[in-house]
């Protein structure tokens, strides 16, 4: 019998779906500069906030078409290659088979392997397959399962298949383009792109975004920015062109490179809204929001305005600090569209700017209920419980914040700081120590947390333990080594913090930190003052004016007996910064060079800075003072 492409994925659907169990379909994140979204408020600061991710998956014939499901991607664990969008083509008469039982056997059997996530054998199966008849719609499938393997001689091998079968076909070459990126050779996936955009100049404007989308992903950004240059259509001048390359230099932060390519487009389309958000956007990026808000404010107020433009300028009204004209705006838009994330997400940070916690856990409930793929609504709603004073429900909200959430070691943080706050540290030590087990790669940063914490409370012993045993993982880690040299001197343990800094030293001989460390551990705590001197000194020439090594240089001239040298030194550390650790030794100084009365004075106002300050009420007592 003789069957089309679409009705043998017909039938291999129904049966994949009557033998598959508990499958999991993988699927990949990608970055879209289109949905980039960002709000400059949080609670007590500002911050930004980007909707990042954008789920497309890697094998789903039964849910859509082969068309719908282009994607490309070399290796899983490298850059994600965008996927392309959908794009609505001519109808054209399907291509009719013979349907072998063979040629049923591979395609039933590779797309059972695409499910299970045996890329591998999904790859080898349909390749057969596409071997076995010139359809280009079965040689598509493969080159698009083809380009989830890890093989770029597959890869290459089923796209030229299908370029043989299908030469006109401008997806073809727009699934070559990445190819070539992840390849290196951004002259070929030029010239892939012009050829696609001259076969289907409809589809120009998805193209551009697609090709701007895989530069961003896989090229530095000289390469990218120069690629997109190299255009056909930018050469010409294109509006589309000129526009990509701008949202491209905006991506790379590249700002004054956005904006030389955007005035000359809003000359000629003045009222174009995707231009004036770019630049607004740009604005706002470069410090200049109150021109942003004034660019943005007549088209704003148009009855036709876009949901996009208005939100822009709520955006900016927000960062300048006029929070109820942008309310008004989020509010309007929310009514327009109750279910727009980023206005949820906006609506929800300026609950919390605020302090109503109960209204922000309304905006931040309904996003949850949406579905959030940015991560980051489960931690804004244990803010909000916090500010409800609703310890145990914020609890559980930071524990809910997923791994791969850019908030997550935020949610750690306010997690292990309210357990602090019951001094629950058992506890909150029980929490970095899963962390550590469940995150191996950041056992290091839990590790520094928790001497951290320890020191704090006092806990100085258990802090050193702690250290020493992250240290025996990380030996040469310069962080480490310098946390337990810092308790080891607090310990009396003199010979760790020295043995510590002269690691860290034997590693990185510039370290100005551990060169000044050690030089005031012996001007303060030993008679080895001549060799304090030149580590001090070696410090202050690599970081010159620094007040802490200045301080550091005038007490060790203290200690040789340079009065006149120390003064002015510990002068210019207090000028500099008048931390009462510098005022207590400059008050010593100036005592001991008979300036008793100035250096009451100072330690008077030390003393109004911090009160408890023990290097200063030491001192002072010292002198009877």
């Amino acid at each position: 019998m003789l069957l089309n492409f679409t009705a043998i994925i017909t039938i291999v659907c129904y049966l994949v779906k009557t033998i598959r169990h508990s499958i999991k379909i993988k699927r990949s994140g990608r970055f879209n500069m289109d949905s980039t979204k960002s709000f400059m408020m949080n609670v007590g600061q500002r911050t930004t906030y980007f909707a990042l991710i954008g789920l497309t998956s890697l094998m789903t014939a039964c849910a859509a078409t082969p068309a719908q499901q282009t994607q490309a991607t070399v290796d899983e664990t490298q850059k994600v290659v965008k996927a392309a969008p959908e794009v609505k083509e001519e109808k054209k008469p399907e291509v009719t088979m013979p349907m072998s039982p063979e040629l049923m056997y591979y395609i039933l059997t590779a797309e059972v392997a695409g499910q299970r996530g045996e890329v591998g054998a999904a790859v080898e199966l349909y390749e057969r397959a596409a071997d076995m008849v010139k359809s280009p719609k079965l040689a598509s499938r493969s080159a698009q399962v083809a380009t989830l393997s890890r093989n770029e001689e597959r890869i290459s091998h089923a796209l030229d298949r299908w370029l043989e079968v299908d030469p006109n076909n401008a997806d073809v070459y727009m699934m070559r383009a990445p190819f070539l990126m992840m390849q290196k050779d951004y002259d070929g996936a030029v010239q892939a792109i012009n050829k696609a955009l001259s076969l289907a100049p409809e589809n120009q404007k998805v193209y551009l975004v697609r090709a701007t989308e895989n530069l961003a992903e896989v090229a530095p950004p000289e390469e990218a920015l120069a690629s997109l240059q190299k255009l056909d259509l930018y050469q010409q001048g294109h509006p589309d062109a000129h526009y990509a390359y701008a949202r491209l230099a905006f991506f790379y932060q590249q700002y004054p490179i956005t904006l030389a390519e955007i005035d000359p487009l809003l000359k000629t389309d003045p009222d174009n809204e995707s231009y004036l958000v770019l630049k607004a956007d740009t604005l706002q990026r470069l410090g200049q929001t109150k021109d942003g808000i004034k660019l943005l404010a007549k088209p704003a107020a148009k009855e036709d305005a876009s949901d996009e433009l208005r939100f822009t300028y709520g955006k900016l009204l927000g960062d300048d600090g006029q929070l109820d004209k942008a309310r008004t705006i989020f509010e309007s838009i929310q009514a327009d569209n109750p279910e727009n994330r980023d206005v949820l997400f906006a609506l929800g940070l300026l609950a919390l700017e605020e302090k109503d916690g109960e209204k922000a856990k309304s905006y931040f409930s309904d996003l949850l209920q949406l579905g959030d793929p940015t991560n980051q609504a489960a931690y804004f709603m244990g803010i909000a419980e916090e500010l409800n004073a609703n310890v145990d429900a914020a609890l559980v909200w930071f524990a809910s914040v997923p791994v791969q959430s850019s908030r997550f070691d935020l949610a750690q943080t306010h997690y292990i700081n309210l357990l602090l706050g019951r001094d629950d540290i058992e506890k909150a030590r029980e929490h970095l120590a899963q962390l550590r087990q469940q995150l191996p790669k950041k056992a290091l940063q839990y590790y520094l947390f928790e001497a951290s914490l320890l020191r704090d409370h006092d806990m100085k012993q258990e802090a050193f333990d702690l250290l020493t045993k992250a240290i025996k993982h990380y030996p040469k880690n310069e962080d480490a080594l310098y946390s337990r040299a810092m308790i080891a001197e607090s310990l009396d343990k003199l010979d760790v913090l020295e043995a510590d800094l002269k690691q860290i030293l034997a590693n990185d001989p510039n370290n100005s930190q551990a060169l000044n460390a050690l030089g005031y551990t012996l001007t303060d705590r030993t008679d080895r003052h001549q060799e304090a001197l030149k580590l001090i000194q070696r410090a202050l020439e690599l970081k010159p004016g620094d007040p802490f090594y200045l301080d550091s240089l005038g007490w060790v001239y203290y200690r040789l007996g340079d009065l006149a040298k120390a003064e002015k030194y510990l002068r210019e550390a207090t000028e500099a910064n008048p931390d009462p650790e510098f005022i207590a030794h400059l008050g010593e100084v100036l005592w001991q060079r008979g300036k008793k009365r100035e250096a009451k004075d100072i330690w008077d106002k030390g003393l109004l800075q911090d009160p408890d300050n023990k290097l200063l009420i030491e001192t002072m007592r010292r002198f009877g003072q």
